[in-house]
């Protein structure tokens, strides 16, 4: 079925946009809502691309408008972990001011527009960007949490115990005591190969006492991976494997047993490449004990012993890296001897070598810093760790790219500008409309709903604007209200590559029913 009237089909699109955004909008802010999922039990949570995907419509044109902004959120979240509301809120203002103020351009002018305004919004945030002191990072992460001091607190430690490059994971304590683990570990830049490989809600692998195989051999047959599958299931034990390539039959009948949930399996493949992969594959081997299969030393992986294989506490694998937690105490000595290596290695060695050892040398040598989140039931330990994972994600991207002053107070001061066009001024304040509206004053939205009055409201270069935690205009800056840029950034891009898409969407066609 087609539907090519663009009236109607941008319409049904923007009713779907609304649904989502109206329903994550009370979660944005310190004085942020939950919303309950379905589920049993019930989840009670408050993160946006988790909420996003529990939406749906029996109109599958409105269903097409839900699955943009599902998309938007994912994307915002992979890009910087954290953001996926305030995306979502703008996408909503873009799209519906859009056809309020009925802009008729052209869809190529419109393109040039929207590069305009992006290089316009990604300059406006560079001139405003500083690096994050230590002394910030409480700040940040107690922000992220939503104003939660104690979550807060739990990730500074962790990073003053593993420094700003190091590893921080979340767990669910067995108690109700919340509390920070350093353990052994390393981490490796490559992910699982597909999403059937994953066993949390989550989207990631994790395994408790892995067996871990470890080549650079390319595997086709699934001939060459059943010894190691049926040994790791006679010793109930999860399997990694780690190789050059891994597909033909290989890939079809793991996926089928993964399905089947016969057995329990990811595959990731090794990192870097040529020799260098030999020798990330060998830090590894130091770390986890066992031994590399090596292609051009014709090793056979349907031969091995326990011996042969890796193996650690736990490991978490996600869709751009792998962590393994609790790694191989008795080598210890090893990996020192390893280190000791590869510094002397560096005394030899310039440029891009030099910068790949010391990498090497920081994956071994750090630890693993383990968050334990404690709670009185399932339902408040699901929504504590996402709150927890979110302001993770936002902390680590503010120690990548700095911080800028939060409140949503750099989008509304651009808006500022009266030479952008007013559907793109008017989108930019939605985020600080909402965060005021949540904070539960109407009165102050009244106050501010004129450009004048965010003249007084805003002035970026002395920090001013509005605080949603007490409900006052003053130094923002003095006050340690910053959010990451990172995320500031992707999740205005995000909303307005949403906006580019919905108004050059004339035409919405269904699937033929089967």
């Amino acid at each position: 079925m087609i539907l090519n009237d663009r009236i109607e089909v941008k319409k049904k699109l923007l009713e779907g946009i609304n649904l989502v955004a109206n329903t994550v909008k009370p979660t944005l802010g310190p004085q942020a809502k939950t919303v309950i999922l379905q589920g049993n039990p019930p989840v009670i949570i408050n993160d946006g691309v988790t909420i996003t995907k529990y939406i749906s419509h029996d109109d599958p044109y409105v269903q097409m408008g839900i699955q943009l902004v599902q998309n938007l959120a994912s994307k915002a979240q992979d890009n910087s972990g954290d953001g996926t509301t305030t995306a979502c809120i703008l996408a909503q203002a873009f799209c519906n001011n859009m056809i309020e103020y009925a802009e008729d351009k052209s869809i190529h002018d419109f393109n040039i527009l929207i590069s305009e305004l992006r290089d316009k919004m990604i300059s406006h945030l560079d001139n405003h960007v500083v690096e994050v002191e230590n002394d910030d990072i409480l700040n940040v992460a107690t922000i992220a949490a939503n104003n939660d001091r104690h979550l807060g607190s739990l990730i500074k430690g962790a990073i003053d115990e593993v420094g700003r490059d190091g590893i921080i994971t979340v767990e669910e304590s067995n108690n109700y005591n919340t509390e920070i683990e350093i353990r052994k570990g390393m981490e490796v830049n490559e992910g699982y190969l597909s999403h059937l490989m994953c066993n949390t809600e989550n989207g990631r692998v994790e395994f408790d006492n892995p067996l871990v195989f470890m080549s650079n051999i390319s595997i086709r047959k699934f001939s060459d991976i059943m010894p190691l599958l049926e040994f790791s299931s006679a010793n109930n034990r999860p399997l990694v494997i780690f190789c050059k390539g891994f597909d033909g039959s290989a890939m079809n009948n793991l996926v089928m047993n993964l399905l089947q949930k016969t057995v329990q399996c990811a595959v990731v493949l090794s990192p870097n490449f040529g020799d260098a992969q030999i020798d990330e594959l060998g830090d590894m081997a130091c770390a986890l004990g066992g031994k590399v299969f090596v292609e051009e030393s014709k090793d056979d992986p349907k031969v091995f012993t326990l011996l042969d294989l890796g193996t650690c506490k736990k490991v978490s694998i996600t869709k751009e890296s792998t962590t393994f937690i609790g790694t191989n105490e008795e080598k210890d000595l090893n990996v020192s001897v390893r280190i000791a290596t590869l510094k002397k290695q560096a005394k030899d060695t310039k440029g891009h070598e030099l910068a790949r050892i010391k990498s090497r040398i920081a994956k071994l040598s750090g630890g693993v810093a383990t968050i334990r989140i404690g709670a009185s039931s399932s339902i408040e330990m699901r929504e504590t760790k996402e709150r927890l994972d979110d302001a993770l994600h936002a902390t680590k991207a503010a120690l990548e790219e700095g911080i800028v002053v939060g409140g949503g107070t750099l989008y509304a001061s651009l808006a500022k500008d009266e030479t952008l066009p007013k559907w793109f001024r008017d989108s930019l304040v939605q985020p600080l409309l909402t965060l005021i509206e949540n904070s539960g004053d109407i009165t102050f939205i009244g106050e501010i709903g004129s450009e004048s009055s965010l003249e007084n409201i805003l002035d970026v270069s002395s920090g001013q604007g509005y605080n949603a935690l007490t409900n006052k205009v003053e130094n923002l800056e003095e006050a340690g209200v910053f959010d990451p840029y990172k995320v500031v950034k992707n999740s205005f891009l995000a909303a307005l590559s949403i906006a580019s898409l919905f108004y050059s969407t004339d035409v919405a066609v269904l699937l033929p029913e089967a």
